[in-house]
């Protein structure tokens, strides 16, 4: 297995990127990752099927996608090599009932079935441009995802780092948000949030942003005492 990905040469993911090598270098893992210009948002993610099919054919063996704001916490090889399963990915309940994929930590076996769903996801991307590639990747596993033997992970290989769960002791595969970095930034921008930091109310923002930094700086203390 290898540990695949894409992220933008800017200095927010190209610094994301830079410590999740790290996490991986630090347990172990072989990785693979592309580096592509800035882009739109969208445009960036609606590459993921085809660059995870193409990670499938350069190295023909199974591949973890993972986001590039992600951070691995332990050697995770063993546990895939023995779920034995075409697909493995962290399912999240909605209030009506249904329940969504979350698209930031994929596994794929490297098979026939596996290309042939990769492709109906990609095809899904063209027939559907207004939906991102997560919801596009719903719509495959609703209508083909029957011919895969899917894995359902656990909340701690997909875990958002100051969210709570109750299922988790601890984060296996960390996931740090840096598009905080960006939306975070434009809003605290905006008169609105100027206005209330004036007057002295909470910005939200503000709080989101630094949870991020507290975090990241705990993460580069723990790849720093390896």
């Amino acid at each position: 297995m290898i540990i695949i990905g894409v992220y933008t040469t800017d200095s927010v993911y190209r610094g994301a990127y830079n410590l999740l090598a790290k996490s991986l270098d630090r347990v172990g893992l072989k990785y693979d990752y592309k580096a592509v210009p800035p882009n739109d948002w969208k445009a960036v993610n609606d590459a993921k099927p085809q660059n995870i099919l193409n990670s499938l054919e350069k190295h023909k063996s199974p591949v973890l996608y993972l986001d590039a704001d992600a951070f691995v916490h332990e050697n995770i090889e063993p546990f895939f090599d023995n779920i034995g399963c075409d697909m493995a990915v962290n399912f999240i309940p909605c209030k009506d009932g249904s329940e969504h994929v979350l698209a930031g930590t994929i596994y794929f076996s490297y098979n026939e079935k596996v290309k042939l769903f990769i492709k109906y996801w990609m095809q899904l991307l063209i027939d559907n441009p207004h939906l991102h590639d997560q919801e596009n990747l719903q719509k495959a596993i609703d209508e083909v995802g029957d011919k895969l033997d899917i894995y359902r992970l656990s909340s701690a290989y997909t875990y958002i780092f100051d969210r709570q769960y109750d299922d988790v002791e601890k984060p296996i595969i960390e996931h740090l948000q840096a598009s905080r970095e960006i939306y975070c930034r434009n809003e605290m921008g905006g008169f609105k949030n100027k206005l209330k930091k004036f007057l002295g109310l909470k910005v939200s923002k503000e709080e989101l942003l630094k949870r991020r930094h507290v975090r990241l700086a705990e993460l580069e203390k723990i790849i720093a005492e390896q």
